[in-house]
């Protein structure tokens, strides 16, 4: 998730495991939280595909939690000037790297917490990466538990972001089952499903199912009381990698990028040598990927590059809006 939220999640849980220390332990158990993304640092002016392949592998991984959290409350250490003591501070900042890397297992991106014995990247996608709501109940608690020195307001917001991924869960299952009776109706047997939440919210959801190597692309708006409504998208058909003309340097570039995107690949409809995950769009039942590989056939000793197209126009924003409030929309002309 976003930093702000690991931060806030990481200070909760590093009180309620300190129990003592109560301004260090919120501190270690933020820097812990904060640590395991500096792996976005590690990056590749040559190689754009190095920062997606490592971000969060071997440091979101439980294998990686104890020297990770020696190394925050070390810091946090010395800056408070020893005090409290250093278990205090490591058990803040070990509980705080654990709710990081289990918050982003939570997320849809995928977290390799099992590394280097498990190369399978967990992803309940229970949680958008930005999520205010979560964000509120985690900063009410440590503006709380910071002013009264006191571990019972970060216990009690640690209850309610328990709570709030656990309705995430039932809202995600909800999608699941709508779209599987939908693939039902129209006789497809979906061969995978990717259900992810869209941002800020749990009751719009992106869906996009695999049938007779097509994408049907879906949004799906699961009120929390009352039947869920289903805004069809534009198929897009599976892009075979075979079929890619492409120079040995740049194919391997393709196979390392399939991997990342568990082979939800397809051909960005406005970019011929744009290759895309069909998972991740701007709106939820949009068939333009959020980002892909561009490949260089004038430049085959080239690697290729990493593009996003994050634009969002007003016409964009009103749809959106639209979907989230369950409103009935027209067929999207493009």
């Amino acid at each position: 998730m976003d930093p702000l939220s690991h931060g806030l999640l990481g200070a909760v849980c590093g009180l309620a495991a300190a129990r003592r220390g109560a301004r260090g332990a919120l501190l270690a158990g933020a820097a812990g939280a904060l640590l395991p993304d500096a792996d976005v640092l590690l990056r590749s002016h040559v190689d754009p595909l190095l920062t997606l392949e490592l971000h969060r592998t071997f440091s979101h991984s439980f294998v990686a939690a104890p020297a990770g959290a020696a190394l925050a409350a070390t810091v946090v250490w010395l800056l408070r000037r020893r005090q409290p003591g250093w278990p205090a501070l490591y058990a803040a900042a070990l509980a705080g790297f654990v709710s990081a890397i289990l918050l982003d297992a939570c997320t849809s991106y995928g977290t390799q917490l099992g590394w280097p014995f498990s190369a399978t990247r967990h992803a309940a996608s229970v949680i958008a990466v930005v999520d205010p709501w979560m964000t509120v109940l985690l900063l009410a608690g440590v503006v709380v538990a910071w002013r009264r020195r006191s571990a019972v307001p970060a216990w009690a917001a640690l209850a309610c972001a328990l709570a709030y991924l656990g309705l995430g869960a039932v809202q995600h299952a909800r999608a699941v089952a709508t779209v599987t009776a939908l693939a039902a109706t129209r006789g497809d047997t979906p061969a995978r499903l990717a259900v992810k939440p869209t941002l800020g919210n749990l009751l719009l959801w992106r869906a996009v199912y695999e049938a007779d190597g097509v994408f049907r692309i879906e949004a799906v708006r699961v009120p929390l009381f009352g039947d869920p409504v289903v805004y069809p998208g534009r198929p897009q058909p599976r892009l075979d990698l075979a079929s890619v003309d492409a120079s040995p340097l740049q194919r391997r570039d393709l196979a390392r990028f399939a991997a990342v995107s568990d082979g939800w690949l397809v051909r960005h409809p406005d970019h011929a040598d744009v290759v895309g995950d069909i998972r991740y769009a701007m709106l939820p039942d949009a068939h333009r990927p959020l980002w892909g590989v561009q490949l260089q056939p004038q430049a085959p000793a080239r690697h290729v590059t990493f593009e996003t197209f994050r634009a969002f126009s007003a016409a964009d924003r009103a749809h959106f809006l639209a979907l989230l409030k369950g409103h009935p929309v027209a067929a999207r002309a493009d």
